[in-house]
């Protein structure tokens, strides 16, 4: 079920679990009344003669003189009526116990032709009285008032198209008024419950969606329009052929809910596993048989009830079937209430039927048993109902693997301690093992194994000062899990480093065991993270935050347990920040290249630039590469940053090269975008919209990068070097590549990391580090770019060691890219004179010597 709000914010779930509790008490109150109240009056009965004859009451008032005449009296509470076939009813008034007769009646509203008349002592007709008061009732209850003083004989004509029954009867006027009272009572009572039941499963429905609440639903409907039919209720519509149809719809009504209440047993039996793929048939075979019996309303009524003796005969099987499964099921509860609604809807149908031959003898006993059904099936399924929001409750509360308490009820018991200002510590762990263990052993062994481990440990926390996250009359637990591999353990009291190294013993010993499976055992650390309330937090919610916080910081030098700190925080905050800040500086342009020379040691020219990213944002100030590059790279926007750089760096170097058409513009490559793709073919775009030489763009990798994954990192390189773009691997000395891996990768440029230039006049490490860089490079057939070079003599050491090139703050701090154009613009025209003066130099020498 979904979980939405309303406008009072109360959840749907809560709301249905409400208006279920008050429509089940709604129930109770109603079933009660019914119960405790007569559905019928005793009505007063009466005996006289019948006389079957079609003919009208002119030709047949001789018979009845005659026929008067005889003692051959005949109870006429229930009499038996054949097809096609006219009764004429005499009942003399005189030989009544009872005073002051004034209404007879007839309790069949659905006969084809009724018709009363009273008499005089000759058999003369009187003139009936009539009341307006009662000419709805009469659509109920057929009947007429009798003359004051003046009838001796009641006489009654009845005729039907089909078999029937009728009961006369003779009443005061306070006993028929009672009498209409106390049926119209009943009638609204029932009908009302029914209208109710047909709500409440409604709106089970509505919430839920289930198909046993659709069935039960149809079932209710078919169940209240049998009823309104047999309380005459289309009588009132004034529908021609009522009466005429009166049985067959009765009898329509019954069969579908025969069939619907079949579908929905069948549906039960599916869902509880007791019927397997093969009995699905029966749900063909009783939808047949419901159509047979709907064809039938259209015959006989001898038909009628050999269709429904047949459908009953197959429930019957059934419930043997049940039976004796039941016998040997060890679901046998479950299977015992079904047989016995089951059987309730056998006798249910056997009443039904049982109503159009013995009338209202049964009647009452009918309606008693109707509402008695309808209550129970509602009942039934308002506590299955009620069992499955127990069950939604539960789940909301407990871990499904584990059955442990989960966030959610941590957080609430956490609620009440902090209400009451009670002191306590979160401890969180999360054993690393889990993520392994799930990956080689599955989920289903390792939530058993960790369901053992759990056990063990909450055994040994048992006798220490824990909380109890949850207690009930089963077991208590005072381990919640979080999330998929964090548990949490609440301490009580006040913060004491001594108690939790006591936790942190107990858990890494639990834990220290591990996970076997097949005999492969997996053992690892244990992280966990402390927070205490009210030192670190002042909710719930923020103590769990804080340690999870303390949980996320990664221990160092061999701690096993991290405590909340505050630094810690805001460093975590500032690198958040910088994440969300990172994709908008990239489309706002808060990012700018700077740009170092690389000259030639020997010359003096210009051999190119480096291209350095660098980020003034407007709150966090100038973020230096070191810091957003890696969070970049965790947080997946180290794509968009990369392409930001090639394309800014191309776009430079196109003016660059008016300047100095072989200037080489050098770009940093980060490892997460070695492998793309897609970035030769940005490589290719971009070379050939610019125009430019793809043997003027360097690729710098850092020497961490190219250990990355050897084999794939090899043809990346093989398909930049198809485009002409060539590759240098940066920082060289700072990983662990060797020699074999450097001839394998063939980079065309090797740069000296600057710790390794910085200090080279002062340190042997230094210079036999930088001397055999170069021999290396020339072996290779790589030149070498040295960084950090600071003053003459450094540059001079690089020199004489065969180093080609260099940059550092000796020849020019990174630039902006205008200013850089302005320096490259300078240190051109000073390079030109200097060599027009050697020139010179070098001819005047030449003459002299000539």
């Amino acid at each position: 079920m979904y979980c939405l709000y309303n406008a009072h914010g109360v959840t749907v779930d809560q709301a249905s679990i409400l208006a279920r509790t008050y429509c089940i008490k709604i129930l109770l109150i109603l079933f009660s009344i019914t119960a405790t109240t007569p559905l019928l009056a005793d009505e007063v009965i009466s005996s006289g003669w019948i006389v079957p004859a079609n003919t009208p009451f002119q030709t047949t008032k001789p018979l009845l003189e005659q026929v008067v005449a005889t003692d051959s009296k005949t109870d006429l509470s229930h009499v038996r009526i054949k097809a096609e076939q006219g009764y004429w009813f005499i009942i003399d008034l005189d030989k009544q116990s009872q005073s002051k007769i004034e209404v007879i009646y007839a309790d069949n509203s659905h006969l084809a032709q009724l018709d009363f008349y009273t008499l005089d002592e000759n058999f003369n007709p009187l003139v009936e009285v009539n009341n307006d008061a009662y000419r709805y009732v009469n659509k109920v209850l057929p009947h007429a008032l009798l003359p004051e003083d003046e009838a001796r004989w009641a006489v009654i004509y009845a005729r039907h198209s089909e078999d029937d029954r009728l009961s006369i009867g003779l009443a005061t006027g306070n006993e028929f008024a009672n009498l209409i009272n106390k049926k119209l009572r009943n009638f609204f009572l029932i009908t009302g419950l029914l209208l109710l039941c047909l709500a409440v499963v409604g709106t089970v429905y509505g919430l839920s969606h289930q198909a046993k609440s659709l069935y039960l639903l149809a079932y209710l409907m078919c169940v209240l329009s049998e009823f309104l039919i047999a309380k005459g209720v289309l009588n009132y519509f004034n529908i021609e052929f009522a009466s005429l149809w009166y049985t067959k719809l009765q009898f329509s009504f019954q069969v579908l809910a025969l069939g619907v209440i079949n579908f929905y047993f069948i549906h039960y039996l599916q869902s509880q596993n007791l019927l397997n793929a093969r009995q699905d048939k029966l749900t063909v075979y009783i939808s047949l048989f419901c159509f047979a019996a709907i064809l039938s309303c259209f015959m006989k009524q001898s038909v009628h009830l050999t269709v429904v003796i047949l459908c009953l005969g197959f429930m019957l099987v059934m419930l043997s079937y049940l039976f004796f499964y039941w016998l040997s099921n060890t679901k046998k509860v479950v299977q015992f209430k079904f047989v016995l609604a089951w059987f309730a809807v056998i006798l249910q149908t056997l009443c039904w039927q049982a109503t159009l031959v013995a009338g209202a003898q049964i009647q009452q006993f009918n309606d008693v048993l109707l509402v008695v059904n309808v209550i129970a099936a509602v009942m039934a399924l308002l506590i299955h109902e009620r069992k499955c929001v127990k069950q939604y409750s539960y789940s909301l509360t407990h871990d499904d693997d584990t059955k442990l308490p989960n966030k959610q009820l941590l957080i609430k018991r956490l609620d009440s301690e902090v209400k009451l200002a009670i002191e306590h510590s979160l401890l969180l762990f999360r054993p690393a093992v889990l993520i392994n263990a799930r990956a080689n052993f599955g989920y289903e062994h390792v939530n058993e194994q960790i369901k053992l481990t759990m056990g063990k440990l909450a055994q040994q926390l048992a006798s220490m000062n824990v909380l109890c996250v949850e207690a009930n009359h089963q077991h208590s637990r005072c381990i919640a899990r979080l999330d998929d591999s964090t548990y949490g353990v609440v301490i009580i009291g006040k913060l004491e480093l001594s108690q939790i190294e006591q936790f942190v013993c107990v858990i890494n010993s639990v834990f220290a065991e591990g996970l076997t499976h097949k005999r492969i055992h997996l053992i690892d650390k244990v992280e966990i993270g402390v927070a205490n309330y009210p030192l670190h937090a002042s909710t719930s919610l923020q103590l769990v935050q804080r340690g999870l916080q303390a949980l996320a910081v990664k221990p160092l030098h061999g701690e096993r347990w991290h405590m909340f700190n505050i630094e810690n925080v805001t460093l975590s905050q500032r690198r958040i920040a910088i994440a969300s800040a990172l994709k908008e500086a990239i489309e706002c342009d808060q990012l700018s290249l700077f740009f170092q020379p690389q000259i030639y040691l020997n010359t003096g020219k210009v051999h190119g630039a480096e291209a350095l990213l660098r980020w003034e944002h407007p709150q966090l100030g100038n973020v230096p590469p070191d810091l957003f590059i890696p969070i970049a790279e965790s947080s997946g926007i180290i794509s968009d940053l990369t392409e930001w750089v090639i394309t800014q760096a191309l776009q430079y170097q196109k003016k660059m090269i008016v300047l100095l058409p072989e200037h080489i513009v050098s770009i940093n490559i980060s490892a997460k975008d070695l492998l793309r793709k897609d970035l030769p073919v940005l490589f290719i775009t971009l070379l050939n919209e610019h125009q430019l030489n793809s043997a003027n763009v360097m690729l710098e990798l850092t020497e961490s990068a190219t250990l990355f994954e050897g084999v794939d990192i090899k043809n990346a390189l093989n398909d930049y070097r198809l485009i002409g773009v060539k590759i240098a691997i940066d920082d060289f000395g700072t990983g662990y590549s060797s020699l074999a891996y450097l001839s394998k990768m063939g980079f065309d440029e090797i740069k000296i990391d600057k710790q390794f230039v910085m200090n080279i006049e002062y340190s042997k490490n230094d210079q036999t580090i930088c001397r055999a860089t170069c021999d290396i490079a020339k072996s290779l057939g790589s030149y070498v770019v040295a960084e950090g070079i600071e003053d003459s003599q450094s540059m001079a050491k690089l020199q004489s060691y065969g180093c080609e090139v260099g940059q550092g703050y000796f020849f020019s701090r990174p630039l902006p890219f205008d200013d850089y154009m302005q320096w490259l613009e300078e240190n051109l025209e000073t390079t030109t004179v200097f060599v027009n003066d050697l020139k010179k130099v070098v001819d005047l020498i030449g003459k002299n010597n000539y």
